[in-house]
């Protein structure tokens, strides 16, 4: 039963009662407006926790894939589950210990259980090179009263009440909005019980290797299967390095030929949450981050694209026009687009990896099949929040040399609204003509 569980750790399962309802009853934040700084020199975001009338503080992964939170009380104390209040701990500073209370949730499900193998006394997150111990693991239930601001290129997050404004408000404040953001739920098996939880997965429609070209210098219009590859990743700040399938990046190297054989890439081992995960290093120049439109639908990289040619001009004969035939403007979701000067970390992964399979399994058939899971080092450049309250993603640049925030479009009218966020700094994917 545990190793059933804890082989599903890379996706915790929320428990008891229904948070994404009942917790909306006040408004009153579990933080304050101020920044907490956290941890993530492994790659993995850490910050401290202490359980109400515990003298110990707990170094604990906030990882954002994980809809529950979770205790470890050491290998040999079985799995259970109970009610209690936490307090959350930041560094004073960045870089110091964290020790600073910060934030108090009350009344949190909290899951008593060994996270990694059983064999394992001490937990670990992170690298080979940068392993990061860890005795407790603050889920996304620990925020579902709250709206969660990564700010993680500053080592700092945000407890807010909420974000406020309409969708169209955040719009003209510059963000790029990514409506309806959370996916999965099910059933999951704790200390003999089976119990129920929502959809609290952060999956998000990609873009990788974008690229917006209308014709190669030639004159030779492109193909929509020239301008990227589409995949779906499922957020975590568990873990530094993304990590992506074998078949996925098969398709970046039809995409791309210049990009190693599997077979020649070096082997190397990632650990989330629920322990190491072998496969082989690369990197990724750059994705492009998709919002669900159930109005448009459109696979990501051509919403990708759609965004780029209809910000500047209906479609033109010869276009590769991505509206209904006989349609020259439609309306497009938003776009943020990174291309880190480091490139993104990937660990490529069998299609069978346990995590990635339990994942597809939860998520279908709402979703697409998950095609991986995008780490904290590919959103360093974006300030990002997890409102659950207006249920979407709000998403800005921190360092635009690095990063594109491209607004929703939905109409001709909101094109000087997209062109003048960009400001002439449209980020580092940019279309060609």
């Amino acid at each position: 039963m545990v190793n059933r569980v804890a082989a599903c750790l890379g996706m915790l399962a929320l428990a008891g009662c229904d948070y994404l309802t009942s917790s909306f009853d006040t408004n009153d934040s579990s933080g304050d407006q101020f920044p907490i700084f956290v941890d993530n020199a492994s790659g993995a975001v850490v910050i401290g926790m202490q359980e109400a009338g515990d003298l110990d503080q707990r170094q604990a992964v906030l990882d954002v894939m994980s809809p529950m939170t979770v205790i470890d009380r050491g290998p040999v104390v079985p799995a259970s589950m109970e009610t209690t209040d936490v307090t959350i701990l930041g560094a004073p500073v960045a870089g110091d210990d964290l020790t600073l209370p910060r934030a108090k949730v009350d009344d949190l499900q909290v899951t008593t259980l060994h996270p990694c193998d059983e064999t394992v006394r001490d937990c670990t997150v992170g690298t080979e090179t940068a392993p990061r111990p860890f005795n407790a693991v603050l889920g996304l239930n620990a925020f579902t009263g709250d709206a969660l601001r990564l700010a993680l290129g500053s080592d700092q997050i945000f407890i807010l009440p909420d974000v406020a404004g309409s969708d169209l408000r955040r719009a003209r404040s510059c963000d790029s909005v990514m409506s309806s953001p959370f996916s999965g739920g099910g059933t999951l098996v704790i200390g003999g019980t089976e119990i129920g939880f929502p959809g609290l997965r952060i999956a998000i429609d990609s873009c990788m290797l974008p690229r917006p070209i209308n014709r190669f210098p030639n004159g030779v219009p492109a193909t929509q299967a020239q301008r990227g590859v589409d995949a779906l990743f499922v957020l975590s700040t568990g873990v530094g390095t993304s990590l992506l399938s074998r078949s996925a990046y098969q398709h970046l190297r039809e995409l791309d030929s210049s990009l190693p054989a599997f077979d020649a890439l070096p082997e190397a081992t990632v650990f989330l949450p629920s322990g190491p995960v072998v496969g082989n290093v690369t990197t990724l120049a750059s994705i492009a981050l998709v919002s669900n439109s159930g109005s448009n639908p459109r696979a990501p990289c051509r919403q990708m694209w759609a965004s780029h040619l209809l910000a500047l001009q209906d479609c033109l004969p010869g276009d590769d026009c991505p509206c209904q035939l006989g349609e020259t403007f439609c309306g497009v979701p938003a776009v943020i687009e990174l291309a880190p000067l480091a490139g993104i970390p990937l660990l490529i992964v069998p299609d069978t990896n346990p995590t990635l399979q339990s994942l597809r399994a939860e998520i279908r058939p709402d979703r697409p099949e998950v095609d991986g899971i995008l780490g904290a080092d590919a959103i360093e450049a974006l300030e990002l929040d997890i409102d659950f309250a207006h249920n979407r993603l709000l998403g800005r640049c921190t360092d635009r040399a690095v990063c594109g925030a491209r607004v929703a479009l939905p109409n001709k009218e909101a094109r000087s609204y997209l062109n003048g966020c960009l400001d002439g700094m449209p980020g580092p994917i940019v279309y060609e003509p």
